[in-house]
């Protein structure tokens, strides 16, 4: 029997690697971003990979929220076969309810996690994949700009005269953006709770990026979740997982080190945007409910 997941996420989470570990199991067929492209390869959301397939990324960033789960997911079995068929990343949490006023509960029942990432290292991640992809990517530097123009200009203006600081200069404008995308991830909580109660979607909790991406058995569990226990990883399973290594790093993570190291480094306007959004959007309640610690926070 053909079961169904969603492995929601907003990115920079390691959603690259969670989609490949899963796409490895036997019984497993996983999709990846907007895309929604097969997750066989460790590369697949490479820079190189992004330049070539800017227009495939930007159509499907629209038809994310253009069809129903049923139709994406009649595409993903097209793909191969499988007892269990998902994606990751290629909904963001707050799709779904948008997706299900649109066109109706799904027919297939999908089981659903959310993949989250300590706020400080989300934005660290994303700072180092602004700073490639402003540079080709000129839909990603439009929308961008444009929400922390919409979202922030006092601020700005603020940060600006304080510091003597530009921030069109490439790096700053790069660390600006990625904090003002902590806004994607309260709209991800709010999407939460409009999904609630939707007939044939089943939120089955969050799933933190630091856990699943060094404990075997949160993988495990994830998977046991995901296929209502039918699938297991087994010991062999676990171990090619785990021995795949990085995919899809973005520069500033090479590195490696906790959100509170990362945060001591930051300099004193980048603490102070940081912050901004961060309080802004209000995320330190629900993301303290998941297990994060902001003890560190100079707010």
């Amino acid at each position: 029997m053909k079961q169904n997941f969603i492995f929601t996420s907003h990115g920079w989470s390691a959603s690259n690697w969670l989609a490949y570990a899963l796409n490895l199991h036997e019984d497993i067929l996983c999709t990846h971003s907007a895309r929604n492209i097969l997750a066989n390869k460790t590369d697949m959301n490479s820079n190189d990979s992004l330049k070539k397939n800017l227009k495939d990324l930007h159509e499907g960033y629209v038809s994310r929220q253009n069809r129903s789960l049923d139709e994406t997911f009649v595409e993903i079995e097209k793909l191969g076969q499988a007892r269990l068929y998902g994606s990751v990343h290629v909904f963001r949490l707050r799709d779904i309810p948008v997706i299900v006023e649109k066109y109706g509960s799904p027919d297939r029942t999908f089981q659903v996690q959310n993949l989250v990432r300590h706020p400080v290292s989300l934005v660290w991640s994303g700072y180092g994949q602004f700073k490639d992809l402003f540079r080709y990517d000129l839909n990603e530097l439009y929308w961008t700009t444009g929400k922390v123009l919409r979202e922030a200009k006092d601020f700005i203006y603020h940060l600006s005269h304080k510091y003597d600081l530009y921030p069109g200069d490439l790096e700053n404008l790069s660390f600006i953006g990625a904090c003002a995308v902590l806004g994607s991830l309260k709209l991800d909580l709010d999407g939460l709770d409009n999904m609630r109660g939707t007939p044939n979607v089943f939120f089955k909790g969050h799933v933190k990026m630091e856990d699943i991406t060094k404990k075997p058995h949160v993988l495990a569990e994830s998977i046991k979740i995901l296929s209502g226990e039918g699938i297991l990883a087994t010991p062999e399973y676990l171990e090619k997982v785990y021995t795949t290594g990085v995919v899809n790093q973005h520069k500033n993570d090479a590195n490696k080190t906790n959100a509170e190291a990362r945060y001591i480094k930051f300099s004193g306007w980048q603490k102070e945007t940081f912050s901004y959004f961060f309080n802004k959007y209000n995320l330190q309640g629900a993301y303290e409910d998941m297990g994060y610690d902001f003890s560190f926070l100079e707010i």
